[in-house]
């Protein structure tokens, strides 16, 4: 079920998955909290489409609440991401959780998505504990596990 300003009967069972929409001047972003699965994936995917219907260059996806999504979730994020791509628009993912990423991972399809993943929190530099260059010197430490175009991550929003 998606989001809406009507009140909760308490008669009703509470929504499994809750989606709430940002439209913004080209790229849409849309927030999936809770949990996608084949109760109510129907219901989700008729909210994102109608979100990535309304951009103009994608729809960029917060997960980061998202706490579990089964192989119908899964088939919800590749139709969007196969009409996002036959539209002319993008697809990015961001902040997938744990179970999201393995689900991406053990079905080959992480390579299909532009998933965003916010670096991890550095500390200070300068109080010798932690280094931000690799065990060879040369590189980070720390590394995202999937590539990022940052040309479509929110360059257009404010």
């Amino acid at each position: 079920m998606t989001q809406s300003d009507r009140e909760h009967d308490p008669r009703e069972a509470v929504p499994t998955a809750l989606v709430t929409v940002h439209p913004g001047p080209r790229r849409t972003r849309a927030q999936v909290s809770g949990e996608l699965d084949a109760d109510n994936h129907h219901d989700v995917q008729a909210t994102l489409d109608e979100a990535l219907a309304a951009s103009t260059t994608g729809l960029d996806l917060d997960l980061s609440a998202l706490t579990f999504c089964d192989s119908a979730g899964l088939h919800l994020l590749l139709n969007l991401h196969h009409t996002a791509t036959t539209t002319g628009k993008t697809l990015v993912l961001h902040t997938p959780r744990p179970q999201l990423t393995r689900l991406l991972d053990v079905t080959g399809t992480t390579v299909v998505f532009t998933i965003h993943t916010p670096p991890a929190h550095l500390s200070d530099p300068h109080d010798g504990r932690h280094s931000a260059i690799g065990s060879d010197g040369t590189e980070p430490s720390h590394r995202r596990p999937h590539a990022v175009d940052p040309a479509i991550a929110y360059d257009d929003e404010p």
